[in-house]
């Protein structure tokens, strides 16, 4: 699903979730292309991460998949009108094959969807209500291997200097974690119909490249992965 296609997909997950552990409280999730890592206006509060996704471009049709693909949010809550506000932006890439390319809009599974989320309310009870739990990552399921370097001369992020991978990056990548955190709130169970971080999974990984910036050799064409909802 295309963040841009399926923007309402993204804020009922959200909405769920926060409701979950704060039901009497106002959140709201909207897309601000704008938004940039460490620049954030006074009483917010930032959470970034790196995420597995698909690519297709829009002149060639020619599919990749990144494990590299920011996710970024800016935070803030109004303790007296009990209302929050959450600002989100997805860097985009292009097609290397491409001269002229546009930078295409990630595609993320229903589950890698839930997981980003499920990581961003953890960081609004940790960050926003201070409430008192270790804070650990949940991982993003892989669908594929990758291979290669990350492509940083197609990444938008990297090109803003905004990428972990570009050397010039801001931001520091939380650690991932194998075990899902104990929090004094009620639990977020929204990890539907996957095994539980650390077990082992029965969806084939077949080896495919990563979209480098180099020239490659023939790829060879991986089996599509079992679908997970």
């Amino acid at each position: 699903m295309a963040m841009g296609q399926n923007t309402e997909v993204w804020k009922q997950v959200f909405q769920e979730l926060i409701q979950e552990v704060k039901p009497w409280h106002m959140w709201t999730l909207i897309l601000d292309r704008s938004l940039l890592p460490n620049i954030l206006k006074p009483g917010w509060t930032q959470y970034q991460q790196w995420a597995f996704a698909r690519f297709q471009c829009s002149s060639c049709s020619q599919n990749w998949a990144s494990s590299q693909v920011q996710v970024l949010f800016h935070m803030h809550w109004s303790e007296g009108e009990s209302r929050g506000q959450v600002k989100m932006r997805i860097f985009s890439q292009r097609c290397k094959k491409c001269s002229q390319s546009s930078f295409e809009v990630p595609k993320f599974t229903e589950e890698n969807i839930s997981r980003i989320l499920n990581n961003l309310v953890l960081r609004i009870l940790k960050k926003c209500y201070g409430e008192g739990f270790k804070l650990v990552e949940i991982p993003i399921i892989k669908e594929i291997s990758l291979e290669g370097p990350h492509d940083s001369d197609n990444c938008e992020a990297c090109l803003q200097g905004f990428c972990i991978q570009s050397g010039l990056g801001l931001a520091t990548q939380a650690p991932m974690s194998p075990s899902l955190p104990t929090i004094s709130s009620p639990p977020l169970h929204k990890l539907r119909a996957s095994p539980l971080p650390g077990a082992q999974e029965q969806t084939p990984t077949p080896r495919i490249r990563e979209q480098t910036s180099a020239p490659r050799a023939q790829e060879q064409i991986p089996t599509p992965p079992r679908a997970r909802e």
